[in-house]
Parts: structure tokens; sequence; C-alpha cells
């Protein structure tokens, strides 16, 4: 147990001091450098597809699933 714990706290220190750099994964973009310009940006309202629902009955939840199901009736499951 204690030589398992030994190589394992001896490998986790040896990867801890290797010396490797990250990938560059974003371009160099400097917000301030007047050559990478400016982005257009659209306005998205945030409530463009509301349709305003009031309370109801309920309803028969099994023929709404019917209703509502990609899968034609007879189609199996």
């Amino acid at each position: 147990m204690k030589f398992a714990s030994l190589a394992m706290l001896a490998s986790l220190l040896v990867a801890g001091c290797a010396v490797t750099t990250p990938p560059t994964v974003l371009p160099a973009f400097n917000p301030s450098d007047p050559v990478m310009g400016i982005r257009d940006a659209h306005y998205h309202p945030v409530v463009a597809n509301y349709h305003q629902r009031g309370p109801v009955d309920p309803q028969n939840w099994r023929r709404l699933n019917e209703e509502r199901s990609p899968a034609k009736t007879g189609a199996g499951s």
C-alpha cells in the first residue's frame, strides 16, 4: 500500500514539473488593434417569439401526446 502510494506521488510530482506550454487555441486578437476592425453586432430581441398563454383546464394527456408525437399511430414504439 505504501509503495503504490509512493509511486503515484512520484509520478504526479514528475508530471507536475514537466514544462509544456498550452496550445494556441484562439487567434492573436487584440481589441486595441485598429487593423482588426469592429465586429458587426446583430440585435436579437429576447421576446421575439413570445405568445401569451393563459391557464387551461386539465386535458387528456394520452391524446395530447399522440397529437404531438412524431411517430404515426400504428407505427410501433
